[in-house]
C-alpha cells in the first residue's frame, strides 16, 4: 500500500473515531485497531495525537466543502435558493442518528486553551465556513451582506449545538427561520 493511502487510513479512521467517541475517549491504540496500522506507522506520519487531529479537521472541513459544493456550483438556482437548500440538507444532518455535532466545535471544547495549533484548525474551519455563506449572501443582499451571512451562520450553528444536544429534534423549521432572516434583508 502506498504511504499516502496508509496516511488516508488512519485519518480517516481517526475522523470516524472522533466524530463517534471524542478526542479525548479515543487512544491511539483503538486508532491504530480500526486503521490496520502498527504504532511505528501512525507514529511516522503522525508523532502526536494532536498533530492527527489537525489533520483529521482538515479532512473534515475537506469533506464537508466537497459536500457543500454540490449544492452551491448548481447553476440552475439562485443563491437565495442554495443558501435554503444549505439549511435544509444541515436539517437532514442534525436529524441523522450518526450526528455527533460539527467536529470543529467539539475539538474546540475540548481543547481550547490546550493546543494552538488545534484552536487554529478550527477558527480557520469556522472562518471558511462563514466565507462560503458569505459569498452567497452578496447575491441575496449586497448591502448587508456580511450582517445577513452573520445572522445564517448563528442559525446554522445554533440549531447545529441543538441538535447535537437533543438528538435533531426541533419544535421549529430552520429552513423556514433561515427564509425569514433572508426575507428580512430582501425587502
Amino acid at each position: 500500500m502506498q504511504e499516502s493511502q496508509k496516511k488516508h487510513q488512519i485519518i480517516e479512521a481517526a475522523y470516524h473515531l472522533f466524530k463517534a467517541r471524542g478526542f479525548y475517549a479515543t487512544g491511539v491504540d483503538l486508532i491504530m485497531q480500526v486503521a490496520h496500522v502498527s504504532k511505528r506507522t501512525l507514529y511516522k506520519y503522525f508523532p502526536t495525537k494532536n498533530e492527527l487531529i489537525v489533520a483529521v479537521l482538515a479532512f473534515y472541513r475537506s469533506t464537508y466543502a466537497d459536500h457543500l459544493n454540490r449544492i452551491v456550483t448548481q447553476n440552475d438556482k439562485t443563491s437565495r435558493e442554495k443558501m435554503l437548500m444549505i439549511f435544509e440538507d444541515a436539517k437532514q444532518w442534525f436529524e441523522d442518528e450518526n450526528f455527533h455535532g460539527c467536529l470543529a466545535v467539539n475539538a474546540m471544547g475540548e481543547f481550547s486553551g490546550k493546543d494552538q495549533a488545534i484552536e487554529d484548525a478550527c477558527s480557520e474551519f469556522k472562518r471558511w465556513e462563514f466565507d462560503m455563506l458569505h459569498t452567497l449572501t452578496k447575491d441575496i443582499a449586497p448591502k448587508q451582506s456580511d450582517i445577513l451571512a452573520y445572522k445564517l451562520f448563528v442559525l446554522l450553528e445554533g440549531m447545529s449545538s441543538i441538535a447535537q444536544v437533543t438528538k435533531g429534534t426541533f419544535p421549529l423549521d430552520m429552513t423556514s427561520m433561515a427564509e425569514d432572516v433572508i426575507n428580512s434583508h430582501s425587502l
